[in-house]
């Protein structure tokens, strides 16, 4: 490296670094390691592109290609990344010396940008739906945005003469304010998410610092971590549903748990439906009472009966949100009220094929209200998955059943079958055809009557058992069977 360049910048107040034609760092100024915040050590062999913006890359070939024809680039400018994050931009004089090495120095832009670049700035930061606030050391907000405004349903007068700490709606815990205290102090930036017990929400706070003070977007999460709960929920469920050990009503259970586990305040049931389409039976409710459960088992369908029976009789979803004052409880809103239910949506579960209700979901509320749009999606996948479940347990019901007939045939073909064979061909052989008037042969025509109404029974059994599997797998898969066949 050339000498002189060195002392001349070591005390210079511009930035100054060196690197070789491919970019590595090999010396840096004080300064330049005091504006990025780098130690030397921390600056030496990495190379220059892993500090630069991502936009300023693409122009790295066309400006090496310029600095090499005419050994130096005047007024170049590019954003360089300070160690807590956030970018510089800087304005450089670079130059090829005759070592073959790169010399630059440089000064940082001052004024961050122009008064319509400003006005942009500040535009989109009201118009963003994420809450964004700036702080001092002192955790006072200096500067909010409306979206942030709404999340802590404060005014703009009553945000401005607030402490961060002191915003309550946020439900900032302490170790929220450990992290913006990190932040600030280590000049880094960092992302935190946690519960807010004020609103039972979640928030994602992505935090900035800068110049001693510290830029916070915030942003409600609380859909997106729903719908990981849910899908994590889900597979688990359909991998319970794969097991042989597990019955309908283990599995189900295990499905409900889960739902009320990720909205607490949910009360949620499934009655299946009877083949005749009439009776309702319990088969998972893990939080309902067992007083209340029995006392609706084999509850009957129909156009008023409650929520549950109406929606089975109606086939469409029923939601009721005051059970004591809704017509459809009015046998039923006693019973509901003397275990503190008030509220009950219910969907039934259609059969793939539409052709019956396999069971309905019921979500009870020990408050009168209403579903929200997260809710209803839920619902519609809690559904649709109890379908699944539903549909292959009875097909594997129905195919266990059909294996045990299909054994029961091969013995009646392999027993009961060739044993009235074996009588008759043995009459037969006992038959006097030289002497027809032979008494013997008059028992042995009753022995082969006999005989054969027994065999007729073992067919008409065989007949009845085929046309048995041949119907369930009529019902199993929705085909159409023929009269007459």
């Amino acid at each position: 490296m050339d000498t002189r360049f060195i002392s001349f910048f070591t005390h210079s107040k511009d930035i100054f670094f060196v690197m070789d034609m491919s970019g590595v760092i090999l010396h840096t100024n004080p300064a330049f390691q005091h504006l990025f915040n780098y130690t030397e050590a921390e600056l030496a062999g990495i190379n220059i592109a892993d500090i630069c913006h991502p936009a300023d890359k693409e122009r790295k070939e066309e400006s090496v290609a310029r600095l090499v024809a005419d050994k130096k680039l005047i007024g170049y400018q590019s954003r360089v990344k300070a160690k807590e994050g956030c970018y510089y931009n800087v304005t450089w004089s670079i130059l090829l010396n005759d070592d073959n090495l790169i010399y630059s120095t440089g000064s940082p832009v001052i004024g961050i940008v122009d008064a319509v670049s400003d006005d942009i700035v500040q535009h989109t930061i009201q118009s963003l739906n994420e809450g964004f606030i700036v702080l001092d050391a002192g955790w006072n907000v200096l500067a909010f945005n409306p979206a942030f405004l709404a999340m802590t349903n404060l005014d703009a007068g009553q945000v401005a003469l607030s402490r961060l700490t002191e915003i309550e709606s946020l439900g900032l815990t302490p170790r929220v304010t450990d992290e913006f205290q990190r932040s600030l102090t280590r000049k880094q930036s960092l992302q935190v998410q946690y519960l807010n017990s004020f609103s039972s929400s979640w928030l994602r706070m992505n935090v900035y610092p800068y110049d001693n003070k510290l830029a916070v977007f915030i942003r409600d999460i609380t859909e997106i971590m729903i719908q990981q709960w849910v899908l994590t929920l889900e597979k688990k469920v359909l991998e319970l549903n794969t097991a042989s050990r597990y019955t309908l009503a283990q599995t189900t259970n295990e499905l409900l748990m889960g739902i009320e586990g990720i909205f607490p305040e949910m009360i949620c049931s499934v009655l299946e439906v009877d083949d005749a389409q009439e009776k309702l039976h319990n088969l998972a409710a893990p939080q309902l009472p067992k007083a209340y459960c029995d006392a609706i088992e084999n509850l009957s369908v129909g156009p008023h009966v409650g929520s549950c029976g109406t929606a089975v009789f109606h086939r469409r979803q029923v939601i009721v949100t005051d059970i004591e004052n809704d017509f459809l409880w009015a046998d039923y809103a006693g019973l509901a009220k003397q275990f503190g239910l008030k509220a009950c949506w219910s969907t039934p579960v259609i059969s793939s094929k539409g052709s019956k209700v396999l069971a309905v979901f019921g979500i009870y509320y020990n408050c009168v209200r209403e579903p929200n749009d997260s809710e209803l999606q839920l619902i519609g996948r809690t559904v649709n998955i109890l379908r699944v479940l539903i549909e292959s347990k009875r097909n594997e019901e129905n195919i266990l059943d059909q294996n045990n007939r299909l054994h029961s045939i091969a013995n009646i073909s392999s027993h009961e079958l060739r044993r009235p064979v074996a009588t008759i061909l043995g009459l037969v052989n006992l038959f006097d055809r030289d002497d027809m008037l032979n008494p013997l042969n008059k028992e042995i025509v009753t022995h082969l009557d006999t005989t054969a109404r027994e065999l007729d029974e073992v067919i008409h059994n065989i007949v009845e058992k085929t046309v048995y599997m041949r119907v369930n797998d009529t019902e199993m898969y929705g085909e159409e069977v023929k009269g007459g066949r």
